[in-house]
Formats: structure tokens, sequence, C-alpha cells
């Protein structure tokens, strides 16, 4: 995306780029890349992710040389020489936690097939919808032996209704969530049919649940456990 620098970065609070969509990106030195000096009214082109500019690139003239450009303005509590975001590792954000994904997934998500799903978000979904199918199994069975008894052997007559009417809502919501959690690993949603192999694809399904969320952002969207926040942009 092209831009203009509007406010350079500095000691008295992050540079500020307008961005051709009319939206304000904040950005750091730390991301302007061949070692380039932006000021106010320079073009340049930049990747926006959500408030702040990143992989800028100053257009219109030739980047400074690297010995020429000046030192870094100084960071309170960091070191002087800050390491770019790209070799900075990444920082996780707070989940917005289990009974909250889990309920998203039956109503916001309930088909949503686009998109990333991070691993609290998938397990979540597992744990409160495996308590739900053995209260709904254990409801069952108090309803049908109250109306219905045993029969002429004596054994319960057991009408599993609730238990199945769950099951058939959770079908969409487990399949389109296994797939954002696919996605969040760089891997096509189509992966999920590998579960029908006999045997190892059900385990080979559950590896990828269990991995961690890949920071980098891909062509799924950005990582939503990082959310392309790395250890330099916090102190940047």
């Amino acid at each position: 995306m092209r831009g203009e620098v509007l406010k350079s970065d500095g000691p008295d609070g992050s540079g500020l780029i307008l961005g051709e969509d009319g939206v304000r990106y904040q950005y750091s030195q730390v991301q302007v890349r061949n070692g380039a000096v932006l000021e106010p009214g320079r073009t340049v082109d930049f990747v926006g992710m959500g408030e702040e500019a990143r992989d800028i690139y100053a257009l219109g003239v030739a980047a400074a040389p690297a010995q020429a450009a000046p030192a870094p303005p100084a960071y309170t509590g960091a070191a002087p020489a800050m390491p770019t975001a790209s070799y900075a590792a990444a920082v996780p954000q707070k989940g917005d936690g289990l009974w909250t994904y889990f309920t998203r997934a039956l109503t916001k998500n309930f088909a949503q097939f686009h998109g990333r799903a991070r691993r609290s978000e998938y397990w979540g979904y597992v744990l409160f919808a495996t308590i739900f199918y053995f209260v709904a199994l254990i409801i069952d069975v108090f309803l049908s032996l109250a109306f219905y008894g045993t029969d002429q052997y004596g054994d319960p007559i057991i009408l599993p209704i609730l238990f199945i009417v769950f099951i058939l809502y959770n079908i969409l919501p487990s399949i389109s969530i296994t797939v954002r959690r696919l996605h969040d690993q760089d891997l096509s949603g189509w992966m999920y049919l590998i579960s029908l192999i006999p045997y190892i694809g059900g385990l080979i399904l559950l590896v990828f649940m269990i991995l961690d969320s890949k920071p980098a952002p891909n062509k799924h969207g950005p990582s939503p456990k990082y959310m392309g926040v790395t250890t330099a942009d916090t102190f940047a």
C-alpha cells in the first residue's frame, strides 16, 4: 500500500503514515527498510496490519547508506541496538477464554470456514462440547427411566434424544473449527478428510490440532494468537 509520512518516528512518539485508504498508521524506525530515514511528506510503500505499518520502503529517492543513517532513538530500558521485527520472538496475545470460544463456535462461528483458529479456541470448544455430551446423555437416561421405565425383560428403555440433537447441532461447528485450526497451520481445510483414513487418519488430524499457531500471517489471515506482534514491536 502507498502512503505519505505525516510524522517521523522519534523520542516524542511513534511516526504516522497516511495510507491511500485514508487510515493513519503508526510506525517505528525498526520497520523502515534499506536504512532509509523517513521525513514528513515522503512517499512510502508499506504493509498495513491493524493500526501499524510494517515493511516500509521509501519511494522516489534512493535509500541512504547504512553508515550515513543517524543512530536510532533511545529506548528506555532497552539496548541501544534494537533487533528488527523479522528476527524478534513472537509475543502471544491473551485469549478470550475457553467458554467464550465454545459459545462463539456454536453461534457466531457456527459455519465459519474462513480464517484461522488458535489452539485454545479449538480445545475450549472440544472441552465444553464433551461435557455437554455427557450431561445430555445423563438427562436422557433420567427422563427415559421416568417416562418409559423398563421393558418386559427388566432392561431400562433409553431414548438418547437430547444426545442425538446435540450431536446433529454440532456437526457444522465441529467441522468449521477444525478447518480453521488447519488454516492456522497454513494447511488446506480439505485436510479434514484425512480423518476418514481408518486407524491413522484421526491420529494425524489430532497432531495438527495440538500444534501451536504459526506466528506469520498466511493466505488465511494473521495469526489469531500472535497477531503479528513481536518482542521488538512491544518495546518500540
